[in-house]
């Protein structure tokens, strides 16, 4: 099931409207009139609607959620800030103390280790979210290094298309100059045109999966129905923008007519001179990318370098095609990369080779479901895991990477699991249920009783 990569139909597609003027058409049918107010109709600020995109702080004190409003049933998406300690304390009471917080959670009928709690919004931090457009996808979060917490998110939205952003304090996000809690992000935190002008150009539509790069201060953006890649000049002081643009970086499938790509990853993102990979569900191959800033503080620009075509699976002759998610490993010697066609998690050696280059010599593979999505790795004490969404079976696999690679595990977490990440620090991975409206939690921690195992579900379940 396809449902975050549906076209826009053309009247949409050909209109960028400024997004506090979005009309939400399909929220007229569920509301009882059309003109209710703003306010009436704003997006709620403790509970999750259609969550896609999450990516965690880099001290892993928060996670930030975003809210796709895939219904429009409100007047915009937004981003939710959830505690990550506060989740802690409610699933140590739950399985190490077997006691239940009187927050409206409880425990599920159907699998006895899960504490579901329906107030979601217990575990968000109040006021520190924001509004963005509708439809976003993804979500990356880039460290300011300013020595007070500072972060900034990045967030691919197909709405407008745009692609938003807003920064974090520590205690709040913040994309408007209104002050206001809760405000949607006004224009100039919502990049709809190369270097802010509307007389350059657009970005292309779609914009699907996002990385950025806290070192090299810029983030990349991937457009899954032109093949093209986005360049935001992102510094920690001064101006965001749209910087570049490369379009066509991959050729449409033969057999399909369709172009696009679609995963995106740095090999060493704290690091200069960070390596970006591209992957595309049209060709069977890896783009690599680095970023060139001129000597003479011109905008930075995309340089395309080398690829690698994926033939170590698949067919009589290899040929991999449809990447979506893709991750490092934290030093970046092993990118683990999740494919369609055919249906695997595939590892390759990227450490770097006596040309000085990444060696990106296929290491092993394993089947997976036929619809997997998004990727994260972890090592929580006893070596790495991969951990893959499958949005069509409701499930995660969980890969050991050691030898051949196998299947450890298959976990049952929700309807549209969606966006995948997880936390060593805590021993924890995360899961967004785009079909429910719910974000699941599993144990990883060696040893414990309940490893990979759905202990702590936050939101209450939508209905069929």
């Amino acid at each position: 099931m396809e449902i975050m990569q549906a076209t826009l139909p053309p009247s949409q597609q050909s209109k960028r409207p400024p997004m506090r003027t979005v009309v939400p058409l399909l929220g007229c049918a569920l509301i009882s009139a059309c003109t209710a107010s703003s306010e009436e109709v704003g997006p709620p600020k403790d509970a999750l609607y259609f969550p896609t995109g999450l990516a965690l702080a880099p001290d892993n004190s928060v996670a930030f959620v975003v809210n796709a409003n895939s219904e429009l049933r409100y007047n915009s998406g937004s981003i939710s800030v959830f505690d990550l300690n506060l989740i802690d304390t409610f699933i140590d009471d739950w399985t190490k103390r077997q006691t239940i917080d009187d927050s409206g959670c409880t425990q599920d009928v159907d699998h006895s280790e899960t504490l579901t709690c329906s107030n979601e919004g217990v575990f968000m931090l109040g006021g520190a979210g924001v509004r963005i457009g509708n439809f976003a996808t993804d979500i990356a979060v880039q460290d300011l290094r300013d020595g007070v917490g500072g972060l900034r998110v990045i967030v691919p939205t197909r709405g407008d298309p745009s692609i938003a952003w807003a920064d974090w304090n520590g205690t709040a996000l913040s994309c408007s100059t209104s002050g206001h809690t809760d405000a949607i992000c006004d224009d100039d935190h919502r990049l709809s045109y190369v270097h802010s002008d509307a007389d350059v150009s657009a970005i292309p539509e779609e914009p699907f999966s996002v990385f950025a790069d806290s070192a090299g201060e810029y983030a990349m953006v991937t457009h899954l129905t032109t093949g093209a890649v986005t360049l935001v000049d992102s510094p920690r002081v001064g101006k965001v923008e749209v910087a570049d643009v490369v379009a066509g970086v991959f050729a449409a499938d033969p057999s399909t007519g369709l172009r696009g790509a679609t995963g995106i990853v740095g090999r060493t993102p704290n690091a200069s001179g960070d390596i970006v990979y591209v992957g595309s569900r049209s060709e069977d191959r890896i783009q690599m990318f680095t970023v060139g800033r001129p000597i003479n503080e011109a905008p930075p620009f995309l340089l395309p370098g080398n690829y690698f075509f994926l033939d170590a699976v698949g067919g009589n002759a290899g040929s991999s095609k449809d990447t979506r998610g893709m991750a490092f490993s934290p030093t970046g010697d092993r990118l683990y990369l999740v494919n369609r066609r055919p249906p695997s998690v595939q590892i390759y050696d990227t450490s770097i080779g006596d040309t000085g280059l990444p060696r990106n010599k296929a290491l092993a593979a394993t089947d997976i479901c036929r619809q997997g999505s998004t990727i994260a790795v972890a090592d929580a004490g006893d070596g790495e895991r991969a951990f893959v969404t499958c949005f069509q079976d409701g499930q995660v696999y969980v890969v050991d990477p050691r030898g051949q690679s196998t299947v450890e595990d298959i976990v049952v977490v929700g309807r549209g699991p969606y966006a995948i990440t997880a936390s060593a620090l805590h021993k924890k991975v995360y899961i967004t249920n785009f079909l429910e409206d719910t974000i699941a939690v599993l144990d990883i921690a060696p040893g414990s009783p309940t490893r990979n195992r759905v202990v702590l579900r936050i939101g209450e379940p939508r209905p069929l």
